[in-house]
């Protein structure tokens, strides 16, 4: 994960994702990197007793050139998609690229 682009500083970037922590942004830059679409964190957060009520205060958005935001978006929705359809208690595990099959007669071990 790295707050400087990867590719020529010329490019716009839009937010793809709004999350609440750096380990679910991590998620996400991990998941979108993967497929090639560069990243930006736009850190957000901020840290004050009492909290203020901007929430646009409180986030950590993960931005990708503009150019790429529609394949990104897409990608992210198609993710969540297949997360939301795996039916809970299933032998699947849920991977980037949806869910996978686990094989119960298998120990775990290498």
């Amino acid at each position: 994960m790295n707050d400087e682009p990867k590719e020529a500083t010329g490019h716009d970037w839009s937010g793809v994702a709004s999350v609440g922590t750096k380990s679910e942004a991590s998620f996400i830059v991990g998941f979108l990197e993967s497929r090639g679409i560069p990243t930006r964190l736009v850190d957000k957060s901020f840290s004050q007793n009492p909290v203020p009520a901007d929430e646009d205060l409180s986030d950590i958005e993960v931005a990708v050139p503009s150019d790429r935001f529609a394949e990104a978006a897409a990608a992210l929705e198609k993710r969540d998609e297949a997360f939301a359809s795996a039916t809970e208690g299933e032998a699947t595990l849920m991977t980037d690229e949806g869910p996978a099959e686990i094989d119960p007669t298998e120990n775990g071990s290498n």
